[in-house]
């Protein structure tokens, strides 16, 4: 006899459950990739704007000069841009371990990946200071405020946003019939 359609999706349903906890280790590495990412193309994209308004033959036409300073327009705009995913990915965490059921018996799990999530962002955090403090970014860096606000706060961060989250995933009541 073949099982109900329901039944299949039910137990497919409860086998691809995952940890919220695993989303902040996503969220930690994500952001400081895009922060780098923007760092440097905030760097590059005018050196290499202001090195194709010089070439005489490329700015002949008034395209070509409209299409250069929208590029220009667009690269101040990535800072927010970052806000923005930093934003969503939380709202998404927590979205997430809204609708994660737990048991309590893994409060200790989640402390310890808690506690490793700090010590990734740690090191995250000391990446992006890396790049932060070059020579040649440091005076990029410093216009991109979102972005350097959110890292210099990497840590207190990530520690508020692993507590939020097991808070929601533990403290909401439990309806019946759930784990």
């Amino acid at each position: 006899m073949r099982p109900k359609p329901e039944n299949l999706f039910n137990r497919k349903k409860k086998r691809n459950k995952k940890g919220s906890m695993i989303d902040v280790f996503f969220v930690i590495v994500t952001i400081v990739g895009l922060a780098i990412f923007i760092l440097i193309m905030s760097h590059v994209t005018p050196k290499i704007t202001d090195g194709l308004k010089e070439i005489d033959e490329l700015n002949e036409t008034n395209s070509s000069r409209q299409a250069l300073d929208a590029v220009e327009e667009n690269n101040n705009k990535l800072d927010g841009i970052l806000l923005f995913v930093f934003v969503g990915l939380i709202i998404g965490i927590f979205i997430t371990a809204f609708l994660i059921d737990s048991h309590p018996i893994f409060v200790p799990i989640y402390i310890f990946l808690l506690g490793f999530a700090v010590l990734i962002g740690v090191i995250m955090n000391k990446v992006y200071e890396s790049f932060y403090n070059s020579e040649v970014l440091n005076e990029t860096a410093r216009e991109l405020t979102f972005t350097t606000a959110i890292l210099n706060n990497y840590v207190p961060i990530v520690i508020g946003v692993g507590i939020i989250t097991m808070i929601i995933i533990f403290a909401k009541p439990k309806q019946q019939g759930n784990v």
